[in-house]
């Protein structure tokens, strides 16, 4: 009995705290609760102070996301460009010359169109977003930021192609005949450039002359937007047909052939500006209008209003650019097949024509004037062939090569369906002819 007893009061025995313990946890544990506390609040005060501020933000992005619809659409206009445009439009001048400046890196800007139309997205700041430009014939350029540079994109509108038949009969002039019919006057200028190896409309075209016309015709939907190639043409002079083929060969050369596979194109074009009159011929003796003595004028004087262009008669490298006594402001070309051109009373040069640079037929030289021994404004336009004059308006010139015989039979099928095609009365209307 005294043995359990014994193990009784071991079991149950527990030491006694301290009192000075007690007093310790007494006066701890309300402070330490407090503490818990405090710590619990401040934490969630600042979740709610981050929360908070990340709602400010979001609200200003989303401010100034709907800011930043300051938009800018507008159309280019004739004898406009974009700079001038936008600058119209009020847009801030540091923003235009930053898009002008990109933008000419994917688009050319001289080829601007009246009818082309833009818009530029901007933000409060002025800083560019996005920039749009759609040309004339439905192509569309997007410049979109990222980061400190643009990325670009381009899309374009698949249009319809027609095949288009077009007639006349010369009154006054080809211009007069056509003007009414073309869809896109464009197309006369191409017309003269086809054959300007060939005929010189302001000199030869006749009352009664005839002309055809085959070309492509480029629609979205039923809306006319522009003028593809021009397929094929015929031009009747004085009762003598000039047709002219678009062919591409197999190599992937394209030109305008007459109906033997002989190349429209030369070495030199029949004149080097669109002028009034010729003023002067080609002569071994003429009465000088200045001088008033009989002297050789191996050149055709074309008379045009100053500051009309001159264009490079062909290929060639600038041989001499200056003033030389008499002729004034002067150019002279060296081309091939031994011949130089030579262009006479210039008002002023055009951009990059130096001595020793290479020059392309059609490239503008110069300009119509009246300096150096002139009366009145005009070119002076001189042709030599190993260094003797040849009168420009009856010389013979080479041709560009001909088809190659390998393409020729394929070039016949072509030439076969087109003269049927043309084989339709020269009426002043105009036929679709693949419906």
């Amino acid at each position: 009995m005294e043995g359990n007893k014994i193990a009784r009061e071991i079991r149950n025995f527990r030491p006694s705290r301290p009192r000075f313990l007690r007093r310790l946890y007494a006066v701890l544990l309300p402070f330490a609760l407090l503490a818990a506390i405090v710590v619990f609040a401040l934490t969630l005060t600042r979740d709610n102070y981050e929360l908070a501020i990340k709602r400010t933000q979001t609200a200003a992005a989303d401010s100034e996301l709907i800011k930043l619809s300051t938009i800018f659409t507008g159309t280019i206009h004739k004898n406009s460009s974009l700079y001038t445009e936008l600058l119209n439009e009020d847009v801030p001048h540091a923003a235009v010359a930053r898009i002008t400046n990109s933008f000419s890196e994917l688009f050319d800007l001289t080829n601007s169109h009246p009818g082309d139309e833009y818009k530029l997205f901007l933000t409060p700041g002025d800083t560019i977003l996005a920039f749009e430009y759609t040309t004339y014939d439905l192509k569309k350029y997007r410049l979109e930021k990222d980061g400190d540079d643009f990325i670009d994109q381009v899309t374009t509108v698949e249009l319809d192609r027609k095949t288009e038949f077009v007639g006349a009969v010369i009154e006054t002039n080809l211009w007069d005949a056509l003007a009414g019919l073309l869809p896109d006057p464009e197309l006369f200028t191409r017309i003269t450039d086809i054959y300007a190896w060939e005929i010189d409309f302001f000199t030869e075209s006749r009352a009664g002359d005839t002309y055809k016309l085959i070309f492509e015709a480029l629609y979205n939907g039923e809306q006319f937007v522009k003028c593809g190639d021009i397929l094929a043409a015929e031009y009747d002079l004085s009762g003598t047909p000039h047709r002219a083929f678009l062919f591409t060969d197999p190599g992937g050369y394209t030109d305008y052939y007459d109906e033997n596979g002989y190349s429209l194109r030369r070495a030199l074009l029949k004149s080097p500006l669109n002028y009034r009159r010729i003023s002067s011929g080609y002569s071994q003796s003429r009465l000088h209008p200045i001088f008033k003595i009989y002297r050789p004028h191996l050149g055709i004087d074309y008379a045009a209003a100053i500051g009309t262009p001159v264009v490079a008669a062909g290929d060639g490298m600038v041989r001499q650019q200056g003033w030389i006594n008499g002729f004034g402001n002067y150019v002279e070309i060296k081309h091939d097949f031994g011949l130089t051109t030579g262009y006479g009373h210039l008002s002023g040069f055009g951009k990059g024509v130096v001595e020793g640079r290479k020059v392309r037929q059609g490239q503008t030289i110069g300009y119509v004037g009246q300096t150096g021994d002139a009366t009145g404004p005009h070119l002076d336009y001189r042709v030599k062939k190993n260094n003797r004059y040849l009168n420009p308006l009856n010389m013979t010139v080479p041709a560009s090569a001909p088809v190659k015989s390998e393409y020729m039979a394929e070039f016949q099928d072509l030439v076969a369906k087109r003269l049927k095609e043309l084989d339709k009365p020269a009426e002043p209307r105009m036929y679709v002819l693949n419906q």
